[in-house]
C-alpha cells in the first residue's frame, strides 16, 4: 500500500497539471458562441476584487459540510482516495482537494487544502483563495460572513 506522503504527492502533483490547464483556457465566450467575448474579459480593466473571506475555515471539513457550504461544484474529479472540487466563477477557479488522510478506506473524505487561480490576467493581480471564496459566495447568492 502507498504510503499517504507519496500519494499527496502525486494527487498534488495530478491537480497542478489539471488546474493548470484549466486556466490556460477561457471559456467564457464559448457559452454564448461570442468568441470576442472572452478576448473582450481577458483585457478588460481589473473588477473591483470581492471582500476576503475566511476561506481556511474549511480545511478539515467533511465533503459533506462542503457541499452543504456551496452547493454542488462546477467540476468534480475523482481519483483513487482523493476528489478534487473546483468552483469557478468569471475571474477565478476555486479548488478543493479532499482526502482520507491516514483514515481506514470508507472513511469520510474531508478537505485538506484549498487554492485559487485567476481565470483572466486582469483578475491575476487579486486573486488568491480568500478573494475567490468571497466571489465564489456573492456569485451563488450565498450568505457572505464577515470572517
Amino acid at each position: 500500500m502507498a504510503r499517504p506522503a507519496t500519494v499527496l504527492r502525486a494527487l498534488a502533483g495530478a491537480a497542478t497539471v489539471l488546474v493548470l490547464g484549466a486556466c490556460s483556457l477561457d471559456l467564457g465566450g464559448l457559452a454564448s458562441g461570442d468568441g470576442l467575448q472572452s478576448t473582450r474579459n481577458a483585457m478588460a480593466p481589473a473588477a473591483v476584487p470581492p471582500p476576503e473571506r475566511d476561506v481556511e475555515r474549511l480545511v478539515g471539513v467533511s465533503r459533506e459540510r462542503l457541499l452543504a457550504a456551496l452547493g454542488p461544484s462546477t467540476f468534480t474529479r475523482r481519483d483513487g482516495p482523493a476528489e478534487i472540487w473546483r468552483y469557478a466563477t468569471d475571474d477565478c477557479f476555486l479548488t478543493f482537494f479532499l482526502h482520507r488522510g491516514d483514515q481506514p478506506r470508507g472513511a469520510a473524505l474531508t478537505v485538506h487544502h484549498v487554492e485559487a487561480n485567476a481565470r483572466t490576467r486582469s483578475a491575476a493581480a487579486w486573486v488568491n483563495p480568500r478573494s475567490c471564496y468571497g466571489q465564489v459566495l456573492q456569485q451563488r447568492g450565498l450568505p457572505q460572513a464577515t470572517s
